[in-house]
């Protein structure tokens, strides 16, 4: 009887899921999405309920048709793509394409033996609320930035600070207070201007200053909740300078499995996408035993703790946490990459400070006298450190400052007055870390979204990050003034936080999907009738300060100046279309930007443009480097019928270009020299696959550069060795010769 056949998302889940049901099931992998909305159109049909027209992904055909073959011959069919958004509509779309009439979801939310055996006997229908959800989202989803306008509006406000340098009578060591008031006024003074302070240094000349009171207090610092998503994100980017998207992918193995020896493929923490900090009863009794059995009784809290989610929270997972406590990292270290094992070790080390007791502190305030004014020094002390024991402290926010016992009426000896001159600071640029957390602050996007919405940003340069500071481009500033012109309602980030909560609303049954849709849709095609009159967004250009150096020798007045492509922004001439002189960020000069083809890249959909390599022009995606999509196509006229390579007859020579001129057999020929004759060995006949490979072998065989492959790096779909690529039609070059298979 054939097994019952499952569907995951990748690979390594795929594997993970396989060492723990063995025979019993078969399971395969969709890679994620089969189906999208197409690029080249809207693929929506507002004329029938928003009815979106989905096509299946470039790419995929193969995929579809291998999961197809599978399902043919199965018992049954369970769809186990992770449980949320995304997810459901994944196995909703595996549905579709394999005609599934009542298709069975496994959740899981822990790649877990208990964890699979629960879910296994926990089978559910398809959730359409959830995949409503996600269809509407990817309907109306828009971005936003505003933080630089702030910035730019900001005007700084002077202020002054005025510190006591002060010490014991009978020790040398050095102690701060600062100014707080005047004696027996209850009101902070304000230091607005350099001659208060100057007034204020002359009244305390000659003072002498006396400690009036002391007070002590223990405070406690109570433990950080396990992460969620953003939480993640904020602090990868902050402790380990990950970027949110390699965070998210990196996350995605620790959760689909990673080999451990004997173990096999182990999922080593929860699901990575949640906003909840909710975690389970028996992981918060199994981190309690840990750590009464590692660090003592004294550190692990006597019952489990709930840490609330502010806001909109939809709470459909845990927080994110390893599947086992005792786990630890350094005894996962063998089998993890170093990123691996930062972001495991982040994550291990955050869970388990989440489930100890609190850090004590000592902190002191003295109040000191000195004329008719009040200093005042705060000190605090660390007496327990409770989950600091794993958790590494926050220098910034918990630097000590120990004071010298002191008692009251004790007179002091003043080392030195410091007036210090202050300015307020503008709002700071985001970094990818805070504006995940301003996203979530406001309630734009879910954790599915965030790391996206900050590549996003970046890729089709609306904003550039420089020292890790994101900072809008002016083609970022040109469209954000552009869709707050037209479109403001669209743009406020109160729309898309209302958005969020009626999404969340579809997903829990509340509201159905289509009337949100029409709500934001036939005002909305209004407005987009109207703007479409100044769709063409100009970007102003900001000069360098520089002449073109083209047009100052041709007797012009160019300047350099910024201008934007679709592949981002260069230095280029005013003049342009007169001048095209272009330049690089440093002064190099460059190619212009690729010119389009008309044609769109298979694989991703954007645009193919020219390029210019070392063998002369090539199309190419314009996504590159995320697309590496080439167009590789051989012209029959380069094609030399009546010549053979010398060395492995039966296989015509391509015609090579080198410096401008044709070269039969595209022997290398740089500076007029010849290259050496191809070594003759001993061996299998010329021609056949076996001495195409034993010629691989040999010392002073080459091959293109760039290529880890002895094939000469024409990859077309796959990568091959160099007899495998001869016989799929690769080209391939050895020692001089391009070879290609009739």
């Amino acid at each position: 009887m054939a097994n019952p056949l499952i569907i995951v998302e990748s690979p390594a889940k795929a594997k993970t899921l396989g060492r723990f049901l063995g025979g019993k099931y078969e399971i395969r992998a969709s890679m994620g999405h089969v189906r999208d909305l197409p690029k080249s159109t809207l693929g929506i049909d507002v004329e029938h309920s928003f009815k979106p027209e989905y096509v299946t992904i470039p790419g995929k055909e193969a995929t579809i048709k291998d999961l197809k073959a599978a399902a043919k011959g199965a018992s049954e069919i369970l769809l186990a793509s992770d449980p949320d958004r995304e997810g459901e509509a994944i196995a909703w779309h595996l549905a579709h394409v394999l005609n599934l009439k009542n298709p069975q979801r496994i959740e899981l939310h822990e790649i877990t033996p208990s964890a699979v055996e629960k879910a296994l006997n926990a089978l559910r229908p398809m959730n359409q609320d959830l995949v409503d959800a996600q269809q509407a989202r990817r309907v109306i989803d828009r971005l936003v930035v505003e933080r630089e306008e702030e910035i730019e509006k900001f005007v700084p406000i002077e202020s002054w600070t005025l510190d006591a340098m002060l010490s014991k009578v009978d020790q040398p060591r050095i102690f701060s207070a600062r100014l707080h008031s005047k004696q027996g006024v209850d009101e902070k003074l304000e230091l607005t201007e350099e001659s208060q302070v100057r007034e204020i240094v002359a009244q305390l000349d000659g003072a002498s200053y006396k400690v009036l009171s002391i007070e002590t207090k223990d405070s406690m610092r109570n433990s950080p909740p396990p992460y969620k998503t953003s939480t993640l994100q904020q602090d990868a980017s902050n402790r380990l300078r990950m970027k949110p998207n390699r965070t998210m992918s990196l996350a995605q193995q620790l959760y689909e499995g990673v080999e451990l020896g004997a173990l096999g493929p182990t999922g080593l923490i929860t699901y990575m996408r949640t906003d909840s900090f909710r975690i389970s009863d028996e992981a918060s009794t199994a981190a309690r035993r840990f750590i009464t059995e590692q660090y003592g009784p004294t550190y692990a809290r006597r019952d489990k703790i709930e840490y609330k989610a502010k806001g909109s929270v939809q709470d459909a997972h845990e927080a994110i946490r390893p599947t086992d406590v005792e786990r630890t990292p350094d005894s996962v270290r063998a089998f993890l990459t170093p990123d691996l094992l930062r972001l495991y070790r982040l994550i291990w080390q955050r869970f388990t400070a989440s489930q100890m007791s609190p850090a004590r502190f000592a902190q002191t305030r003295v109040d000191i006298g000195a004329a008719d004014y009040l200093f005042r020094a705060n000190g605090s002390v660390l007496v327990f450190d409770g989950f600091y024991r794993v958790w590494e402290r926050d220098s910034d926010n918990d630097e000590e400052k120990e004071l010298p016992a002191l008692a009251i009426d004790e007179l002091l000896n003043l080392q030195e007055l410091k007036p210090e001159q202050h300015f307020t600071q503008p709002p700071p640029r985001y970094t990818e870390a805070s504006l995940i957390k301003a996203l979530e602050e406001l309630g734009v996007g879910r954790p599915s979204t965030f790391a996206p919405t900050v590549d996003v940003i970046q890729t089709r340069h609306y904003v550039k990050q420089e020292e890790r500071r994101l900072s809008p481009t002016d083609l970022g500033k040109t469209v954000n003034d552009w869709l707050v012109e037209h479109f403001p309602d669209i743009v406020d980030t109160t729309f898309t936080a209302s958005m969020e909560e009626e999404l969340d609303d579809v997903e829990e049954g509340r509201r159905k999907w289509v009337p949100i849709v029409r709500e934001f849709y036939q005002p909305f095609a209004k407005t987009l009738t109207k703007a479409e009159a100044t769709a063409r967004v100009k970007v102003p250009m900001r000069e360098t300060g520089e002449d073109c150096p083209k047009c100052k020798e041709e007797g012009r007045n160019g300047r350099l100046v910024h201008r934007m492509s679709r592949l981002g922004e260069f230095v280029g001439c005013s003049l342009y279309p007169a001048c095209d002189y272009i330049q690089g960020r440093e002064g190099q000069e460059k190619a212009p930007p690729p010119e389009p083809t008309g044609e769109m890249c298979p694989k991703c959909g954007k645009p193919l443009v020219k390029r210019n390599g070392k063998r002369g022009p090539f199309v190419a995606c314009s996504g590159y480097p995320k697309c590496r999509y080439v167009k590789r196509e051989i012209d029959p006229a380069d094609i030399i019928k009546d010549r053979v390579c010398p060395t492995l007859p039966g296989l015509p020579l391509h015609r090579g270009r080198q410096a401008g001129r044709d070269t039969a057999g595209g022997q290398r020929a740089p500076h007029g020299r010849p290259l050496p004759a191809l070594r003759q060995a001993p061996g299998p006949p010329p021609g056949s696959l076996r001495r195409v490979q034993e010629l691989l072998r040999l010392p002073g065989v080459q091959t293109r550069a760039g290529c880890a492959h002895p094939c000469a790096a024409s990859h077309q779909g796959e990568e091959a060795d160099g007899a495998r690529g001869v016989a799929a039609g690769l080209k391939l070059t050895v020692s001089g010769y391009t070879l290609a298979n009739k």
